[in-house]
């Protein structure tokens, strides 16, 4: 393993309003990539891709400050100005630091059932999948699967394959490139899927997601970029979905007619709830981060309710 010893420091703006807490606070509750960062201490640590050789990997250290973050890069040898504002592109794209979510607030503060949300999750930016291939790979294998057989597979994935680095005796893995994937062929996917069917899928959809230009994929039309999501051969509209909101970042579209959607809008509005056409209609392209903050906020909301509920009774008990 290779021991990160070069620092490099930076520091990167958040479009306000941005509370790094709730940044670190939904990292701990995304099943999805709960192990592939270490949260100690109010900081975040993860490993990206070296910016200019894929073969290797870097660790970013995220703290919160009021206008942003401040990112210290740990890497084998020096960067230079450029590399470390590749890095830093990453971290914002991972934290969505740059999302205006101006529209997005003054609708949901125009609306009395989501003060609750606000009240935890106003702060909040979405915490996407830090690369394309990541969530390609994840949304691809939870086709017909549950997420925890998809989490674990993704885990072994990025351990077999995944550039390593150590930082303060700690191993850090960087999700691998798409080139590399593809490069393994379905035999040498099959081992991190569920099947032959699976492990093909799999390859189909990376070799044509790594025909797509990434950087228009994450600036474009959000529309012109879920259809050419769906022109490549296995993906359907929940993975297109998917990849749009919590790996590229387009607020514009959201599947509400998911169970989980239509569970947090019974939650919030109560029965019956606000039909997804009506919820559209008053989010309209910012519905996506209505979708994830009412998700992310019922989340925190349950939880906490859970742990009064607990330390209730262990009161009663104890009484």
């Amino acid at each position: 393993m290779t021991e990160l010893g070069t620092t490099t420091a930076t520091v990167l703006r958040a479009t306000a309003p941005f509370n790094f807490a709730c940044s670190l606070r939904a990292m701990e509750s995304f099943a999805p990539c709960s192990g592939d960062q270490l949260v100690v201490d109010g900081r975040v640590r993860r490993a990206f891709l070296h910016p200019t050789d894929p073969t290797r990997a870097v660790v970013a250290e995220v703290v919160g400050r009021d206008d942003g973050v401040a990112v210290t890069v740990f890497s084998d040898d020096a960067l230079t100005p450029a590399e470390t504002a590749t890095v830093g592109d990453r971290v914002s794209d991972w934290l969505s630091l740059r999302d205006d979510r101006d529209t997005f607030l003054g609708l949901a503060r125009a609306d009395p059932a989501m003060a609750p949300i606000l009240a935890v999750a106003e702060g909040l930016h979405q915490v996407r999948f830090a690369s394309l291939t990541e969530g390609a790979v994840f949304y691809t294998l939870v086709h017909h699967s549950k997420h925890w057989f998809a989490t674990a597979r993704k885990r072994r994935l990025l351990a077999a394959h995944g550039p390593h680095g150590v930082v303060d005796g700690v191993v850090y893995a960087a999700f691998p490139p798409m080139s590399t994937l593809v490069a393994l062929g379905v035999a040498g996917l099959k081992p991190y899927a569920s099947n032959m069917l699976s492990a093909r899928r799999l390859h189909t959809v990376l070799t044509g997601l790594s025909a797509l230009d990434e950087h228009w994929l994450r600036t474009g039309p959000a529309e012109e970029v879920y259809a050419a999501l769906l022109s490549v051969r296995g993906v359907g509209p929940f993975t297109a979905h998917a990849l749009l909101l919590r790996v590229l970042g387009h607020p514009d579209r959201a599947p509400l007619e998911l169970q989980q959607h239509l569970k947090a809008a019974t939650s919030i509005y109560g029965a019956p709830p606000p039909s997804p056409a009506e919820l559209r209609e008053w989010y309209r392209e910012t519905v996506g981060w209505w979708a994830y903050t009412a998700r992310t906020g019922l989340d925190w909301i349950e939880r906490e309710q859970r742990a009064v509920a607990r330390a209730a009774a262990a009161a009663v008990r104890a009484g």
